[in-house]
């Protein structure tokens, strides 16, 4: 039986490592005197925002054992006047939900929208009640296919994790409603800036699928380490087989997606060059991105960087570009230099 938080996608946060000088600055230049959370939970928002000033508060949560005013916040939010939003919705995925056998307790959510996580929903239903929003929400936000991304003033990516009951890495998203260009978007990394949300559009490639290779095949020379590990010098990187501590008689899954082996047509003796290739673009993304267009993986290196997963789909167009270089030629414009 599911417990009440897998249920409701309940985590509350305990920390208040998300309010950072932008944010707080966001939160003071709304002008708003009301903090409201519509997904209240164990109230740690509104009390953060009680420490910055706040003396007046509403909170409501769909789970009647909390001090709050019920309401299903995912069917409806009351609009609050001179009210801002601060609130760290449900996060709950659809495949989740199928997995933990959660329907139809939550089908009636995502039938009403396209989004394939809660907290997408939960945002829609945020922006339509209130002009200023600030949600702390998963940082596959990023990558992911929200519509009003553009309504956005910033955004950022915590790397210290704000919650005692989950590990999911996550960013604070600051909405003030008006639409903008990308590059008017601010991303920070913790309390720094980073880039524009346009810079990492920038910043990532499509495979063009116009190179013969294969993944997760025991045949392939070239190896993958897709996801750093906790050790700052193992991280993400394209080498041969023989140099990863794995032993590959063991096989390798279809599904894949941490360690893996590629079948592509190099030469031997270019072959060094090519994994050079491979890493060097592999470091131009991380570097121009500040690793942010690519996927977070639970937990920090020991160094407190997050740690990275490269996806299959930008492992290939790194590929494609580094066989490009190698012979010489650019494939499709895609050759890219920084």
């Amino acid at each position: 039986m599911p417990t009440k938080k897998v249920m409701l996608g309940q985590f509350f946060t305990s920390k208040v490592i998300w309010l950072k000088p932008q944010v707080l600055e966001f939160i003071e230049k709304s002008g708003c005197n009301i903090a409201y959370d519509p997904f209240a939970g164990a109230g740690d928002l509104l009390k953060a925002c009680g420490e910055i000033g706040f003396t007046n508060f509403i909170g409501l949560d769909i789970d009647e054992t909390l001090s709050w005013q019920v309401n299903d916040s995912l069917l409806n939010i009351p609009h609050i006047h001179n009210a801002i939003i601060v609130t760290n919705p449900p996060y709950l995925s659809n495949y989740s939900a199928s997995r933990k056998k959660l329907y139809p307790k939550v089908q009636r959510y995502f039938e009403q929208t396209d989004y394939d996580d809660l907290y997408l929903l939960a945002l829609d239903k945020m922006l339509n009640a209130q002009k200023y929003v600030v949600a702390i929400v998963p940082e596959t936000f990023i990558n992911s296919n929200y519509k009003n991304k553009n309504r956005l003033a910033s955004c950022t990516v915590l790397e210290e994790n704000p919650f005692h009951d989950t590990d999911t890495p996550v960013c604070v998203l600051c909405f003030d409603n008006e639409q903008k260009a990308f590059d008017e978007i601010i991303v920070y990394k913790n309390g720094h800036f980073t880039s524009t949300l346009q810079d990492l559009e920038d910043a990532r490639i499509q495979p063009k699928g116009n190179i013969s290779m294969t993944f997760n095949v025991l045949s392939g020379w070239l190896g993958l380490r897709a996801v750093d590990t906790t050790n700052p010098i193992e991280m993400i990187r394209f080498d041969y087989k023989e140099n990863f501590n794995y032993d590959w008689s063991k096989g390798i899954k279809v599904s894949s997606r941490l360690l893996t082996l590629i079948e592509i047509n190099i030469p031997a003796d270019q072959r060094d060059e090519f994994i050079r290739l491979c890493n060097d673009e592999l470091k131009a993304i991380r570097d121009q991105s500040a690793d942010l267009v690519l996927s977070p993986f639970k937990g920090n290196m020991k160094n407190g960087v997050r740690r990275r997963r490269l996806d299959f789909r930008t492992a290939r167009a790194i590929i494609e570009i580094a066989y490009s270089r190698l012979i010489g030629g650019t494939i499709h414009g895609q050759s890219r230099l920084f």
